[in-house]
């Protein structure tokens, strides 16, 4: 990225702030594959909207691997088609799983829990269509690594605050993010960085 140099004070400086609220709450560790399906459910939407749909899958299908046999439009109709991105999310959902079964020849990833973190997220990046906040999402809260999740919502707040630039594109700014926060800080910094960004939406939504 541009000026990484001088993004990076400035991105000290912006965590400092945020920090000012004070701590979050300690990371819960997730089962890979309900991180897979929060990570999917959670990106640009508030966290409250994902755990509702959270309950309501859990409410619907006996397991995830009732989850991945469901038809896309079951899925849609089950947690409602204004839900933003919906075809887009459950499509990514449904592939993710069954590249799982057909790769694992079950329905689980504790196998990664034994292997590098650098080839567990090479597997999650191969899966197909996952979006750069899931992936990074499963890596955090399922196998406790140095990975950002990012959705436009904090990339937009970035933006806004003037730590990024403008024209650079999500999988950049999320690979500069995890270069430049110390790794026994990167969740208590994401969770910081996605309560401030949902509140500045919330902000400009009213506004407008």
């Amino acid at each position: 990225m541009k000026n990484a140099g001088k993004h990076s004070d400035e991105l000290k400086q912006l965590f400092k702030r945020l920090s000012r609220d004070g701590k979050p709450e300690p990371r819960q560790t997730l089962e890979p594959l309900d991180a897979l399906v929060r990570g999917a459910m959670s990106y640009d939407v508030t966290d409250s909207r994902a755990a509702d749909a959270m309950k309501a899958i859990s409410k619907e299908f006996v397991d995830l691997n009732e989850l991945r046999v469901a038809t896309d439009l079951e899925v849609h109709e089950m947690l409602g088609v204004r839900y933003p991105a919906i075809e887009e999310r459950v499509a990514m959902i449904t592939q993710c799983l069954n590249a799982i079964f057909e790769r694992e020849q079950t329905m689980s990833l504790d196998r990664l829990k034994a292997v590098s973190k650098r080839e567990s997220r090479q597997f999650l990046r191969e899966l197909p269509g996952i979006h750069p906040f899931v992936e990074a999402y499963i890596m955090l809260f399922a196998f406790e690594g140095s990975a950002f999740p990012l959705d436009e919502e904090m990339l937009q707040y970035l933006r806004d605050h003037e730590t990024v630039d403008e024209e650079t594109p999500l999988p950049e700014v999320q690979r500069f993010l995890e270069n430049h926060v110390k790794a026994e800080e990167i969740y208590d910094h994401y969770m910081m960085l996605r309560k401030a960004a949902q509140s500045d939406g919330t902000k400009k939504k009213v506004k407008s």
